[in-house]
């Protein structure tokens, strides 16, 4: 069972909370600290790590260990766990990370009904514990968990909404100059508005709008996307069944599926209580 994760780069880092912030309405920062994270990397802007959520404290099984624990063991150790004590396994993009200061930030969105990321990190306290997984930058492996693969591409379409922005804004910041596009953005509150350089328009769309926004898009500039071959990249971000449609106008318009990355980031399903 763990051989699809034998050559995972990614390992369990032991952190601890070093500050929570409300850094606008509809997000709390979690500000992770451990001397471990010498060794974390983010070798891409929407480099995906994953955060063990605890459910009522870790495991014995999660003993704290010297070094970053190797995906594989890990992973085993996780399967075997009961469901009543196993960690809620939940993937986010790190908003910043210090490598020399051995911390990691990461932006959790609170949703409206919350799921087990959310509600602990909006009750999360300064010294709690949080295992977190992601890459060793002594394992290599640089592309593993990065979705961004834009090429050389010069023309882009970004969609995301809020539960994508920090990787929304670390994509942006990082566009190589001459860069242009659109960024249909779904945020409900203007205090989560993103920054764009210049040439990317950016579209602020109210919760719900992103779907008919993307249609449009594809309506008016799909076909020219298509025709601009591997100069024009995508790369989708939201909800589950809504990046799959996003994904399948693209491709129905004639861009190809390689030129198209589709992350779903949530689903909109009932949450457990």
């Amino acid at each position: 069972m763990t051989g699809a994760f034998d050559a995972s780069p990614n390992a369990l880092f032991e952190t601890r909370v070093a500050a929570v912030g409300r850094v606008s309405p509809g997000f709390v920062r979690l500000t992770l600290h451990g001397p471990q994270l010498a060794h974390f990397v983010a070798h891409g802007p929407d480099q995906r790590i994953k955060l063990l959520v605890p459910q009522s404290g870790y495991p014995k099984a999660f003993a704290p260990r010297a070094e970053p624990v190797p995906e594989r063991e890990w992973r085993a150790t996780w399967r075997e766990l009961p469901d009543a004590g196993r960690p809620v396994l939940r993937s986010y993009t790190p908003s910043a990370v210090r490598t020399t200061d051995h911390e990691v930030d990461v932006d959790v969105f609170v949703h409206a009904s919350p799921g087990p990321a959310s509600r602990w990190a909006a009750a999360a306290r300064v010294g709690e514990r949080l295992l977190v997984s992601g890459p060793d930058v002594r394992r290599g492996r640089p592309g593993h968990g990065v979705q961004w693969q834009p090429g050389d591409a010069d023309a882009v379409l970004l969609v995301a909404d809020e539960a994508a922005l920090p990787a929304l804004r670390r994509i942006l910041a990082a566009l190589a100059p001459g860069v242009g596009g659109t960024a249909l953005v779904e945020v409900d509150d203007p205090a989560d508005a993103v920054a764009a350089p210049p040439g990317v328009t950016v579209t602020r769309l109210p919760r719900g709008g992103l779907l008919a926004a993307a249609g449009v898009w594809v309506q008016e500039h799909g076909a020219a996307a298509a025709a601009h071959g591997p100069g024009f990249y995508a790369w989708v971000a939201a909800e589950s069944t809504r990046v799959a449609r996003v994904r399948a106008l693209l491709v129905e318009v004639g861009v190809a599926a390689g030129r198209v990355s589709a992350q779903g980031y949530w689903n909109d399903r009932p949450r457990p209580t």
